[in-house]
């Protein structure tokens, strides 16, 4: 993860040049989903990039992977923030400009070689279990993954209400359509923030596509879900969570598909699993009228609230 696009190509090139398979990153939060989705050997970090800085991303990895070495690479040369990536996960720490890149790979194959995690750095693991709802760095990627509360795309308008920490909801112009997506997170802070982070990152591929005329995945609900919940246990994540896509037509009325959303009555009746159980998850697609403007509540199990408005003008 390096927000300097010069020195991140020439580390890349010379790393695959060396027989590396290397997934580049221009900042934290762009990391934590190549590293959920990717599960490397080995992260290779800034300290100062943009979203999420080098400390933030060291907290997030090793509370959610501890097996994955880490090395910072960085201009930063004070002694108490190289101290403080040490104390915090890292396993070494190389200062630019890098002037021998054998170095790099020497520290690389130093890491790998070295023991997982030694004792006392598995008690610290375990301690951080507890503190996962105080995590400050998964608290401010979530902030970072939030949804202003209005948003318009051409004549539709879009509003929010009562998110909490455990929804984050998603819109997308699909030609002269709206496309709504709702996920409701795991409840740990943690979890809940690389879960969004992923699926964010998921969502790219398919928005291109659609861009380029190349995929109608965004105007399919059901075969969106199906591609994320297919993603997304590709990836290894360890947990589930609940997400509805819904796709609203002046003409044509509103077809959605709903992974384990369970309210209101009409969408959990439509319900399928929620993401991440099953690899071959199956998602129907179903269709109801709709009169404008259209509201929505979903509730949580825990007692958070999300109010939707759909309007059109």
């Amino acid at each position: 993860m390096e927000d300097e696009a010069v020195f991140r190509h020439m580390l890349v090139n010379y790393l695959e040049n060396e027989g590396a398979c290397v997934f580049q990153a221009e900042d934290g939060i762009e990391g934590l989903s190549g590293a959920a989705l990717y599960q490397p050997d080995l992260v290779l970090c800034d300290l100062n990039m943009p979203n999420l800085d080098g400390h933030e991303v060291i907290a997030c990895l090793v509370a959610r992977y501890p097996q994955i070495p880490i090395i910072i690479i960085s201009g930063q040369n004070r002694m108490e923030e190289v101290g403080r990536a040490l104390r915090g996960g890292a396993r070494d720490f190389l200062l630019k400009p890098i002037r021998d890149w054998s170095q790099v790979v020497q520290s690389i194959n130093q890491c790998l070689a070295a023991p997982e995690v030694s004792s006392p750095q598995l008690e610290l693991v375990e301690h951080l279990h507890y503190f996962r709802n105080h995590d400050g760095a998964a608290t401010r990627l979530l902030g970072n993954l939030s949804t202003p509360m209005l948003q318009e795309w051409g004549p539709w308008q879009v509003t929010f209400e009562g998110m909490g920490n455990l929804f984050i909801p998603d819109t997308f112009r699909v030609d002269n359509r709206l496309l709504v997506l709702v996920m409701e997170l795991p409840v740990l802070a943690a979890d809940a923030a690389f879960c969004g982070a992923l699926v964010r990152s998921l969502l790219n591929v398919p928005y291109r596509q659609y861009q380029q005329r190349e995929s109608q995945l965004l105007a399919q609900p059901h075969r969106l879900l199906a591609y994320l919940n297919w993603q997304l246990m590709e990836s290894g994540l360890r947990h589930s969570f609940s997400m509805a896509a819904l796709l609203f037509d002046e003409e044509e009325g509103l077809s959605f598909a709903n992974a384990g959303i369970t309210s209101p009555h009409w969408l959990m009746r439509s319900g399928g699993l929620p993401l991440g159980l099953m690899r071959d998850g199956h998602y129907r697609l179903h269709k109801r009228s709709w009169h404008d403007p259209f509201e929505l509540q979903i509730r949580s199990d825990t007692g958070c609230a999300l109010h939707m408005q759909v309007r059109h003008h």
